[in-house]
């Protein structure tokens, strides 16, 4: 038999519903191989149901709207039809997130809104887990992202949901502000930059955009943490910018 379905499959992460996204996270967390993931993503989404798999690797399966009709994919097929969703070995390019955890609902994807003190709590956590691995970090950023959430909803899926989300995000704002989101080397000392990742260093920089956006101006730091986090970042981006070209002219 040869295969007839007409498979429907998302087509990038902006068309990945909540359950989908659960879904993929759910077997990220069992730690399987990515070709794995892909495979049983796409027999979930496209609603097929696994009858048997034969001695040479091939799957007969049948679509569960149609329970009658029987089909053989082989496993050159399932490969063709899994690259399609090969946009999940990648972060996504937009902010994407599940919208709720529970009865907790998310802040805004892309943080528009969002106010600034709660950007930097949260890219301290990131940072603090990338260099720690400390999953209890990941639990604090998750926390932030979905305020009311109780912690007995955290569970390993949901916490790799916030991080791929705050890591799409990260990669946004750095094409969005690229003068001020930008790597530097540990050794450089840049007011407007970011620090390695440790304790002491990431309280420093977190003072420095402050003081870059307050100039100085203590009475200042309540409005500054309250504004919205793309103004923030706009001004820190066009400082990080005025910086950049008194060092090109200096030069």
């Amino acid at each position: 038999m040869e295969a007839f379905f007409n498979l429907s499959l998302p087509t990038g992460w902006q068309s990945l519903s909540d359950s989908q996204l659960q879904f993929f996270f759910t077997q990220l967390s069992h730690d399987l191989p990515m070709e794995e993931i892909l495979t049983l993503c796409l027999f979930k989404w496209a609603d097929l149901r696994v009858l048997c798999k034969t001695h040479n690797g091939s799957y007969l399966v049948k679509h569960r709207q149609a329970s009658k009709q029987e089909a053989m994919l082989t496993i050159t097929q399932v490969q063709a039809t899994t690259a399609s969703l090969d946009f999940l070995r990648q972060f996504s390019p937009l902010p994407v997130r599940i919208s709720k955890i529970g009865r907790a609902a998310a802040i805004e994807a892309d943080f528009q809104g969002v106010p600034f003190s709660t950007f930097i709590s949260a890219d301290n956590y990131y940072q603090g887990f990338l260099h720690t691995k400390n999953e209890a970090l990941l639990k604090d950023l998750a926390t932030l992202l979905y305020p009311k959430v109780k912690s007995r909803h955290l569970t390993t899926p949901f916490l790799l949901n916030a991080f791929y989300w705050f890591s799409s995000l990260k990669h946004y704002f750095a094409r969005l502000f690229p003068h001020f989101l930008q790597p530097m080397p540990a050794d450089e000392q840049n007011l407007l930059g970011y620090a390695p990742p440790i304790g002491e260093v990431l309280r420093t920089a977190m003072n420095a955009q402050i003081r870059a956006l307050t100039g100085g101006d203590i009475t200042k730091e309540e409005a500054v943490l309250s504004m919205d986090t793309w103004r923030a970042l706009t001004e820190l981006d066009a400082k990080a910018k005025e910086v950049e070209d008194i060092k090109l002219q200096t030069k």
